[in-house]
């Protein structure tokens, strides 16, 4: 009964949280069109042209045991690939550990597995589906009990 009661908040936070970010959209482009911004057409088109920046990707992480729980949130990107044109941008995350690579992620939510007692850089680069760099990369420094 508590795994359903789980469940059902979990539903509602991210049935809010859709909510709030939908809503601050349409509230953003709602602002752009009074201000004489872009018509609506050319404003997807545009936002497909702009180059990533640090700002379109945040990082949440938890460091539980020997693991390290990521969720990456990247506007305008995707890990599967889409023919939209408001998320051109696609590839994967490379994984790098202490100056060495690690993995390649393929999704936004990961865990490093077993990771050694001690204070570790964790450096997380965006790269397209050839390999190469978009130029966005985050550190991020931990300490492993």
């Amino acid at each position: 009964m508590k795994k359903n009661k789980n469940r059902r908040l979990l539903v509602i936070f991210l049935s809010a949280a859709v909510c709030a970010v939908l809503l601050i959209n349409n509230f953003n482009n709602h602002n752009l069109l009074q201000k004489g911004g872009f018509a609506e057409k050319q404003e997807s088109v545009e936002a497909s042209s702009y180059p990533l920046t640090d700002r379109d990707w945040s990082v949440k992480y938890h460091v539980k045991n020997k693991g390290i729980y990521f969720e990456n949130v990247i506007t305008r990107f995707s890990f599967q690939g889409s023919d939209s044109k408001l998320a051109s941008r696609d590839g994967f995350i490379a994984v790098f550990i202490d100056g060495k690579w690690k993995m390649n992620v393929h999704q936004s939510i990961f865990i490093i597995k077993q990771m050694p007692q001690g204070k570790h850089e964790v450096s997380l680069r965006l790269k397209k589906k050839d390999g190469t760099d978009y130029g966005l990369k985050k550190n991020i420094y931990v300490h492993v009990h």
